[in-house]
């Protein structure tokens, strides 16, 4: 490996570090262990990436980070996510100094903790890096004459007040050290096997929220199957009868504490990932459906509209698919977006959840400017079923729109549902025999026979004994699909029928009544 791709990989492991330190800054007091080693950790990677009186730079740009024009680790996820969070934060270059100093990296984790439109109001990250006296590191300044007076001024500054800091921090240091219950870092496998075992409530949520900022700080690969096992141990102790109702709770408060971006995005990374295999996909698909709460389904959906691939769409559906009842909310929001993909997106989903109370929201987009969305809204409807979605979709028979039209008496034929027959027959009864209605007709008629319901035999062998000599060929077609019909309504009243017409003048009438009497007698 050349000195250049050293560098490259070295700045790729700092920046994947410094993400770990806003991390813990974010969730330990500054006195805590954890901290001290993720900013002595943090230093040391960017510090080997110094030689001698040279700084390190780098160029962040919302797509990524760039030593001079070469990507920074072009296909890592947490450097994917970190470049426009700087950004968002007007970083557009980073420079650290080789007298990086411990206090100033803190410093600066912390500023970034902070909402970009916060740190805006204050007067900027450069502002906010001045009042916090950091001489170490430099953003958007590249150039010596832009930073060494202010570094010599800040450095002046730090020596004169840096023993009256060190009292001012001493009691909030001794108050931080009497609440920790220990001073050694214990990793994430270690808090899992004791609360594995625990056995007290109380103690048992302690090690829960000493795990969660543990999995915060773990998200890499090394990190991902203790991260797995800690979501899977919490959701199957949140669905235990065996536990006490107290201890369900910490876990069901500790999986929506867990349903982070990061934590999120981390995972869905993986089942995005190629290299992922079934059984791994198999075990992130169930910790997503662990955790609960709006931001899953967005960041889900987020995804699910940017995905390409075929087979990471389908796992991505299937994780909202399996959320259920606690998606519908947000995927009902979803049906007034913009983008067509996106609504269709969400109708599908809503229609494999199959849970009556969203119809009511599909019914909205069956006038959807775009035709993929409003067929994929019949499907939904369909699936669903109920007294409510029949009653949507018959009202949709009578539609302006023909396609619309046909494929409501479709569905209404697989729905199998009795309540449509009334409504089915009145809509045949009052449609002519014209080329313009034809089509529609006979899939009313199908679905009469689909629904298999001995109401519709009356009308079906008024339609069989209906003669034309203007139009014979239309009339006939209908005639054969009330024959076919038929065949799907088992009773003798059927069979007799069909007998009468098996030697109709009309070929078409005959043979498809021939046909029906063999189906008849096969479904005895």
């Amino acid at each position: 490996m050349n000195q250049a791709r050293k560098i490259s990989a070295g700045l790729e492991n700092a920046l994947k570090n410094l993400v770990k330190l806003i991390k813990a800054v974010q969730y330990y007091p500054p006195s805590h262990p954890t901290l001290k080693n993720s900013l002595n950790e943090t230093a040391r990677s960017i510090l080997t990436l110094i030689d001698n009186d040279e700084e390190l730079i780098c160029s962040v740009r919302k797509d990524g980070f760039y030593l001079e024009d070469e990507k920074i680790g072009p296909r890592n996820p947490i450097l994917a996510k970190l470049a426009p969070f700087l950004f968002a934060r007007r970083i557009n270059h980073l420079m650290f100094l080789p007298d990086l100093d411990i206090n100033d990296l803190q410093a600066f984790a912390r500023c970034l903790t902070m909402e970009a439109t916060e740190i805006q109001k204050m007067g900027g990250i450069h502002e906010l890096l001045m009042k916090a006296r950091v001489s170490t590191i430099w953003v958007n300044m590249v150039e010596p004459a832009q930073y060494m007076e202010l570094k010599k001024e800040l450095d002046a500054e730090k020596e004169k007040y840096a023993g009256e800091r060190e009292e001012e921090e001493k009691p909030e240091q001794q108050q931080q050290q009497g609440n920790e219950l220990s001073d050694e870092e214990r990793s994430l496998e270690k808090v899992l096997r004791e609360l594995q075992r625990e056995e007290v409530d109380q103690r048992f949520r302690y090690l829960i929220q000493e795990m969660t900022p543990h999995i915060h700080l773990n998200l890499t690969e090394n990190g991902r199957p203790l991260i797995l096992e800690a979501i899977k141990f919490l959701a199957e102790t949140a669905a235990s009868g065996e536990v006490s109702q107290q201890r369900r709770g910490y876990c069901v408060q500790a999986l929506e504490q867990l349903a982070s971006e990061d934590i999120l995005d981390f995972l869905v990374a993986i089942l995005c990932s190629k290299e992922s295999w079934e059984a791994l996909r198999e075990s992130v698909m169930s910790a997503l459906v662990s955790l609960k709460g709006k931001i899953v389904v967005w960041r889900l959906m987020d995804h699910l509209a940017e995905e390409s691939d075929g087979q990471v769409r389908k796992s991505l559906a299937q994780v909202l698919i399996r959320q259920g009842t606690a998606a519908l909310p947000v995927l009902c929001e979803y049906l007034g977006d913009d983008r067509w993909f996106v609504v269709r997106n969400a109708v599908a989903i809503l229609g494999e959840i199959r849970r009556e109370e969203a119809t009511e929201h599909l019914q909205t987009v069956l006038t959807h400017r775009d035709v993929r969305v409003r067929r994929e809204a019949i499907r939904a409807l369909t699936k669903i079923g109920g007294t409510n979605a029949t009653g949507i979709l018959l009202k949709m028979v009578t539609s302006e729109d023909s396609e619309m039209s046909r494929q409501a008496l479709l569905s209404l034929g697989a729905m199998k549902n009795g309540a449509a027959v009334p409504t089915l027959i009145e809509v045949i009864r009052e449609m002519k025999n014209t080329p313009t209605t034809a089509d529609i007709k006979k899939d009313a008629i199908k679905a009469l026979g689909e629904i298999g319901s001995e109401q519709a035999v009356p009308l079906l062998t008024e339609i069989l004994h209906q003669k034309s000599f203007w139009r014979k060929r239309l009339v006939d077609d209908i005639r054969a699909a009330a024959a076919t019909a038929l065949a799907n309504i088992p009773s003798s009243q059927s069979a007799d029928i069909l007998r009468e017409v098996a030697d109709d003048s009309s070929e078409t009438v005959a043979r498809a009544a021939a046909k029906a009497l063999k189906q008849l007698k096969r479904n005895e």
